[in-house]
């Protein structure tokens, strides 16, 4: 699973304080009736399949405070359904750095699981496994709904060298500054590590809808935790940029990939997210080129924001065969829905080798799509929204990926994926707007799309009275109409029925990215969530 997979997770701070009574009242209750049980799991994967030290990182809404929060650290699983140790690093009014106790967890065949964790207090999270080096987690004990990633860490890269080179990073959250109190953040850039406490760099800043443009760092530096850096990967850093001082919580996964949640109480600010390690990336616009897939998640002029679609850039700075879907607050649309003017991309030169450019794409009835992206190679990065639509600016981010094998066919998707949506729904029996989570597994087949799909979901759904489901039956189907690429503009469609009692489905349109990825995208009036399915390897 390529480095786009885990960014979708930190992509929360829409989820504005508005909600904050709400996902209170939702969260108490029960909906009652009974739900079908799924048939038994099959699969290689089993709860040896969890063993070893894995960093994770997750955000979300508390349900104490209703207010946007964050979590990272490191847990040693020992593959017999035992969490042996582990820290992590929790902001949910104030920063804390937290010991775990000796705790548990089972996976089964299909590799979904649950993991609890004892640290200041019990914690329950559902997951499901990629492979045995990374899996997906939602929170699902009613203390607050929230989605992220864990990763298997390599302990040989816990020094201050083991950080080291070039790196895309991409982390969003919420200011808690007074007049700025809930106000959305999204930061994308580059690291250059010096592998012994320097660091330079780059970012763009979209703070409150007022993007920063591409601010380079004026000083920087990074080290290693004394205490829990040789044991866990801690560190801690430093930048400044654009005259603004940023301090960050690192783990370390690998030499390719860290963690990072920012400590609030230097800045009143709250992000979260991932670096990732870059190589070749492209230095003009004749080495950027190739047909690529991004999904973007924020706040949009009214409320959340999801934007999925893709592009074949031409080698000279030109856009063709663009595509989108949007889903702004609910209402959807379709790109192109007039004429298309202005596609263009650029690679920005004033910062050779960071990997930064901008692109472009003007609807004549939809308004100007404007992105900030920051590439790790050729085939993809992290991609910031920086449009402004009737006069107001969006905040938003996700990830930018080649597209390869196309066309795509069912036959060519038949397999079992993991998944991971997160958004927020409003219940129109209640009028409460809050966040969900949803994680679980799929398995697509080459039948015809009717029913093509199965398997078996666990979600919080803090606008519904029950609050928290689990083991729910899911049906559905995935029709393959193309990829968003042709020229009639024909979308694929995903339908998951969830077998609850009633029963709801969620209905997406889907951007294949290969045939073991898809980017997805709500397009129901009553949320709007978005998501990244990907072929199991266990």
């Amino acid at each position: 699973m390529n480095s786009y997979a885990s960014k979708q997770q930190v992509n929360r701070f829409w989820l504005l304080l508005t909600l904050c009574l709400a996902v209170f009242a939702a969260a108490c209750g029960g909906d009652g009736g009974s739900n079908p049980t799924p048939p038994p799991p099959t699969g290689n994967f089993s709860s040896t399949s969890l063993k070893g030290q894995y960093a994770f990182f997750m955000s979300g809404t508390s349900v104490s405070t209703g207010a946007f929060f964050a979590r990272i650290g490191s847990f040693t699983a020992d593959g017999n359904g035992n969490i042996t140790t582990g820290i992590e690093d929790v902001d949910v009014t104030v920063p804390e750095t937290i010991a775990l106790s000796p705790s548990t967890y089972t996976i089964q065949a299909d590799g979904r699981g649950v993991v609890n964790l004892v640290g200041s207090g019990p914690l329950s999270f559902s997951v499901t496994l990629l492979s045995p080096t990374q899996g997906l987690i939602v929170e699902t004990d009613l203390n607050a709904s929230a989605s992220g990633m864990f990763f298997l860490q390599n302990s040989s890269s816990f020094t201050t060298s083991g950080f080291s080179g070039n790196y895309v990073f991409d982390v969003s959250g919420l200011d808690f500054n007074g007049s700025n109190f809930g106000v959305p953040d999204s930061i994308v850039g580059q690291f250059v590590s010096n592998g012994s406490g320097g660091l330079t760099g780059v970012l763009d800043e979209n703070h409150n809808a007022r993007p920063s443009g591409g601010q380079p760092f004026t000083s920087g530096s990074f080290q290693l935790d004394a205490t829990n850096g040789p044991t866990f990967g801690r560190g801690t850093m430093t930048f400044v940029a654009n005259g603004v001082t940023y301090n960050y919580i690192y783990y370390v996964v690998n030499g390719s990939r860290i963690c990072l949640i920012e400590d609030s109480s230097a800045s009143g600010i709250l992000t979260v997210g991932t670096a990732t390690s870059q190589s070749s990336v492209p230095t003009s616009n004749a080495t950027f080129n190739g047909n690529f897939a991004f999904l973007t998640s924020g706040s949009g002029t009214t409320g959340p924001l999801t934007r999925i679609g893709r592009f074949t850039a031409n080698g000279s700075g030109g856009l063709t065969s663009v595509f989108a879907d949007t889903n702004d607050n609910g209402g959807t649309a379709q790109v192109p829905k007039g004429s298309l003017s202005a596609t263009t991309y650029a690679i920005d030169t004033s910062f050779t080798g960071s990997g930064r450019g901008t692109l472009t794409f003007a609807d004549s009835q939809l308004g100007t799509y404007s992105f900030v992206f920051y590439l790790n190679s050729p085939s993809g990065g992290v991609i910031q929204d920086v449009s402004v639509n009737n006069n107001k600016g969006n905040v938003g981010d996700g990830f930018l990926q080649l597209q390869t094998g196309a066309p795509f066919s069912l036959a060519g998707l038949a397999g079992d994926y993991a998944f991971n949506f997160a958004g927020v729904s409003s219940n129109n029996n209640t009028a409460v707007t809050a966040e969900e989570d949803y994680v679980g597994h799929l398995k697509v087949s080459s039948a015809s799309a009717g029913g093509n799909v199965s398997g078996a979901v666990d979600f919080s759904e803090f606008s519904s009275n029950q609050g928290v489901f689990f083991n729910i039956v899911v049906s559905g189907g995935l029709a393959v109409g193309g990829d968003g690429t042709t020229s009639t503009g024909t979308r694929n469609a995903l339908a998951l029925k969830l077998n609850t009692s009633p029963s709801s489905t969620l209905n997406f349109v889907p951007y294949f990215v290969d045939s073991q990825h898809m980017f997805v995208a709500g397009t129901d009036s009553n949320r709007v969530i978005s998501g990244v399915i990907s072929l199991q390897n266990p």
